[in-house]
């Protein structure tokens, strides 16, 4: 979102960066102070949206002036053309960021990039500490707009044919509470203000129980065999999911990062 000078001493970690000309809040500071906030929704890692949380990420956390990523991608974006495509965009790039909470500025290159399924990072930070699976895994990421359903074998090979990508998500049950508001109360409210919003408990609660169940169909139309395999539920959403059939891995919001960062010390 489009920031400006403000007091932010009540927010923990705020974020307000000046790039390419521009200053933004990023984070809890843009849905709650910004002017004109954007949630990133499309796929595409390569948009103006996705460079700008780019350049907030290596703001704050980058330790030296060159550094590699790991970005993770949905199941059907994960292919060679799209690969070619990310890392021909930001692959030697320079980011100049500045953080205008302190006055510091730094310039900080991308030298190598490469890009991996989101389901797989879920998996890998889930099972790091196993050799092997018992039986086949169904990661289930639920995520704002889609539902990605992985599988796996026992060897951790991922089955595309048996994988799929529904558009069921967070995005769903957030506008049933947009749509109740609107008709009962006559209040209106965007997406991300309902969901950063602590009220409308029992509007949230009645979507979030729907989503459960819609999520639970979706798996058992995708697999035929769950008694013989290991099924977990990853990503945010899955936090505010309180009646699924199937456990919610631990740290599930934050488990693809964490795969994704796994797999970079590793690799890259």
């Amino acid at each position: 979102a489009l920031g400006r000078d403000i007091d932010t001493s009540k927010y923990k970690e705020p974020i307000y960066m000046e790039y390419q000309n521009g200053d933004y809040f990023v984070g809890e500071l843009a849905e709650k102070e910004g002017d004109s906030p954007i949630h990133n929704l499309k796929d595409d890692k390569t948009t103006p949206v996705v460079e700008k949380l780019i350049a907030a990420g290596l703001e704050k956390l980058a330790i030296r002036s060159n550094v590699s990523l790991m970005l993770g991608v949905p199941n059907k974006m994960f292919k060679k053309s799209e690969r070619e495509k990310i890392q021909k965009h930001y692959k030697g790039k320079t980011f100049t960021v500045k953080n205008k909470l302190t006055g510091a500025t730094k310039s900080i290159t991308i030298d190598n990039i490469d890009v991996f399924r989101e389901g797989d990072a879920a998996l890998l930070w889930h099972t790091r500490n196993r050799e092997c699976l018992e039986k086949p895994f169904g990661m289930v990421t639920v995520g704002f707009r889609t539902l990605e359903l992985a599988y796996y074998d026992v060897n951790f090979i991922y089955n595309d044919k048996k994988s799929k990508t529904k558009e069921l998500g967070n995005k769903d049950a957030l506008e049933y509470v947009q749509r109740k508001l609107d008709n009962d109360k006559g209040i209106m409210r965007e997406l991300y203000e309902i969901d950063s919003s602590n009220n409308y408990d029992d509007y949230k609660k009645a979507a979030y129980d729907n989503l459960s169940e819609r999520i639970d169909v979706e798996i058992e139309n995708a697999w035929l065999n769950l008694d013989e395999m290991e099924i977990k539920i990853g990503g945010g959403t899955a936090l505010n999911l309180e009646n699924l059939s199937f456990e919610v891995i631990e740290d599930s919001q934050m488990a693809t990062a964490k795969g994704l960062w796994f797999l970079a010390e590793e690799t890259m």
